[in-house]
This record gives structure tokens, C-alpha cells and sequence, in this order.
């Protein structure tokens, strides 16, 4: 009798943890969606990093932008500030495989490596088109940590 009443509260509970209505709200965590709209005369836009995120050297991050403006490829660049020229932290432009249409985000793949960045209270990426680089556009500080 007892493992009857065991398996009538173990079938219960396995109900009630799955939620039993598929009309209740999922409880994961949603992907962020971002807004990549960006005229022609901007250029380009990133929207990832926002500012304020802290990285640490060696972790690879998605850098999320819009482009608006057709090139050979992009350049992914590592600022210490505003001002900094930059290292470049791609061995080669970065490819769309499609048209710049100010619309779609695209993602890069970037690894904050020793070589390339030092342990420095701020950072920014910028993304610009390898033969318009007056297009560009920065990302917002971030914090980047040993």
C-alpha cells in the first residue's frame, strides 16, 4: 500500500514540476534582441558590447553590429579609449557572406588575447569597413580584467 501512495506522489509531483499547462509562461531566460537598424551615412553601428560588461584577457566575446555600408570587410578593433588607434584583434577583415542592408546583426567572434590587450580599466570595439574607416562606429566601455 505505501509504494502505491509513493508512486501516486511521485507521478504528482513529475506533473506539477513539468508545469501541465503549456499555456504558462517558460521560465528560461530569453536571448537578448538587439537593434541593428543603421542608415548609410552612419555606416556602422554596434550594439554589443553596451557598456559597462567586464571581460576578462582570454575570453572570447560576440562583438553584435550593423552595417549599412558595402565593403571588402570589416576591421574588429581593440581601444583602449576614444582616442587609441587600436589592434586590430582579426588576422583578416571580417566577411559578411551577404549585403550590408543597415538591418541584419551580425556577430564576431573575438578573443581578448594577452598579445593583443592589456589588463586596462576600460575598453571598446570598434567595428569599420577596411576601406571606409570614417564609418566605423565604437562599442560603449567596458571593463577588462587580468
Amino acid at each position: 500500500m505505501k509504494f502505491s501512495h509513493a508512486l501516486i506522489l511521485a507521478s504528482s509531483l513529475a506533473f506539477f514540476a513539468c508545469g501541465g499547462d503549456d499555456d504558462s509562461p517558460s521560465a528560461a531566460p530569453s536571448t537578448p534582441t538587439y537593434d541593428c537598424s543603421v542608415s548609410e551615412a552612419t555606416g556602422v553601428k554596434v550594439v554589443y558590447p553596451a557598456g559597462g560588461e567586464t571581460f576578462k584577457i582570454g575570453e572570447t566575446i560576440d562583438v553584435i553590429f550593423g552595417v549599412a555600408v558595402e565593403d571588402n570587410g570589416y576591421r574588429i578593433i581593440f581601444k583602449k579609449n576614444a582616442s587609441d588607434q587600436g589592434i586590430d584583434l582579426l588576422d583578416e577583415p571580417y566577411d559578411l557572406n551577404g549585403s550590408a542592408d543597415g538591418k541584419t546583426c551580425y556577430t564576431a567572434k573575438v578573443k581578448l588575447d594577452a598579445e593583443s590587450v592589456e589588463a586596462t580599466m576600460t575598453g571598446a570595439i570598434r567595428v569599420a569597413p577596411y576601406n571606409k574607416q570614417n564609418k566605423g562606429n565604437n562599442s560603449g566601455l567596458f571593463i577588462v580584467k587580468e
